[in-house]
């Protein structure tokens, strides 16, 4: 299975993603990893690294993550992992460092739905509750930006500078979404986090995409395409990623499907986290 590369206006995302075999992505501009996979060589210098959920798909490489920043002398890297399970990551991390006869510095970060963190000036994370078999995040990440208050709009740039050198705020501060990773999930989250909806790039499970396989979508509490479907109207995204699809389709049949079952409106700004040419449905 390839690494596929998916571009955004803003954002590089670097990955791969099939349902019960490997799901990881690198964003290079949020210096993040959306889940860790079997964690590639190209993880290991990310500080940051954002679990969604225990499935070995998502975490195996969580170990061998903190076995090879020890190596290279790279500190011990933070990975964000939903709270109910922050106890059993140490242990494993305890059980890995008793068998190896070493010590492998990590550093959990528990997080529970609505807690946000703030990972540089202008970044912040915020987790959500995927709704999935065992516990699940989704991951919300947000900047901050500034613009100059309403009743301050024309007013000469050496004035400002007055103002701000009397010790006056002129400026008011925002958090805009960039990106929003739901990880594992099913389409209650479509009402339990409405955030989604808003950001600016989001990416989004559709592990079934066949009519029919509904009900097993259902019993695995995976995303099925009829789903999205159905939400069509709601998507406010720039951008929406669909990924983590099943093994079980090839990819010009889930690009078939997707592009026959979505609103011409909604599938414009579809990407798929396929090779090419099963990416987009740009000529």
């Amino acid at each position: 299975m390839s690494v596929v590369t998916l571009r955004t206006p803003r954002l590089t995302i670097e990955g791969r993603s099939r349902a019960g075999n490997e799901t990881w992505f690198r964003v290079p501009e949020l210096g993040v990893s959306l889940d860790i996979g079997r964690c590639p060589d190209t993880l290991v210098g990310l500080q940051h690294i954002f679990i969604t959920h225990a499935h070995l798909d998502h975490a195996l490489g969580v170990p061998f993550y903190a076995a090879q920043r020890r190596l290279f002398k790279l500190g011990p890297g933070e990975v964000f992992v939903p709270a109910e399970t922050v106890d059993d990551y140490r242990a494993l991390m305890a059980i890995h460092e008793r068998m190896e006869g070493t010590d492998y510095p990590v550093h959990f970060v528990p997080m529970g739905p609505g807690q946000t963190h703030k990972l540089r000036r202008d970044l912040s994370v915020r987790a959500h509750r995927a709704t999935h078999r065992v516990p699940a995040n989704a991951w919300e990440f947000t900047e901050t930006r500034h613009r100059l208050k309403a009743e301050l709009a024309g007013l000469p740039g050496g004035e400002l500078a007055r103002l701000r050198h009397q010790g006056h705020e002129v400026e008011t501060r925002f958090e805009r979404p960039i990106l929003f990773y739901s990880g594992d999930t099913d389409g209650r989250i479509f009402e339990t986090s409405p955030a989604l909806f808003e950001a600016e790039v989001l990416m989004l499970e559709c592990s079934f995409t066949g009519r029919g396989e509904e009900e097993r979508s259902r019993r695995y509490t995976h995303i099925h395409l009829s789903e999205i479907v159905a939400q069509a109207d709601r998507f406010r995204n720039e951008r929406i990623i669909l990924t983590h699809f099943s093994l079980r389709d090839r990819p010009e049949t889930i690009h078939r499907r997707v592009y026959r079952e979505l609103p011409a409106f909604l599938r414009e700004r579809v990407l798929l986290a396929l090779p090419a040419p099963f990416t987009s449905f740009n000529p």
